[in-house]
C-alpha cells in the first residue's frame, strides 16, 4: 500500500501495517524512537510492542522489508 519512507496518515494505512505485519518506524521531531510492527491502533494512539505512541504528536513512516 504504501512506500519504503512514506508516512502513515489514514487510519487505513495503520490497519494495513497491522493486518500484513509490515514495520513501521517512528519519529518525534525527526528524532528515531522506535521500530517494529504495530499491535493495535484507534483514532487517538497507535501501539508497538505494547507501548502506546499518540498519533498526533508522532510521525510514523512506513519500513517494509526492515
Amino acid at each position: 500500500m504504501l512506500r519504503q519512507g512514506e508516512k502513515l496518515m489514514l487510519h487505513r494505512h495503520f490497519q494495513y501495517h497491522i493486518q500484513y505485519a509490515v514495520p513501521v518506524e517512528i519519529y518525534l521531531d525527526n528524532v528515531h524512537i522506535d521500530i517494529g510492527i504495530l499491535t493495535a491502533v484507534d483514532e487517538g494512539f497507535v501501539e508497538l510492542q505494547g507501548t502506546l505512541y499518540n498519533r498526533n504528536r508522532y510521525t510514523f513512516i512506513s519500513r517494509p522489508g526492515y
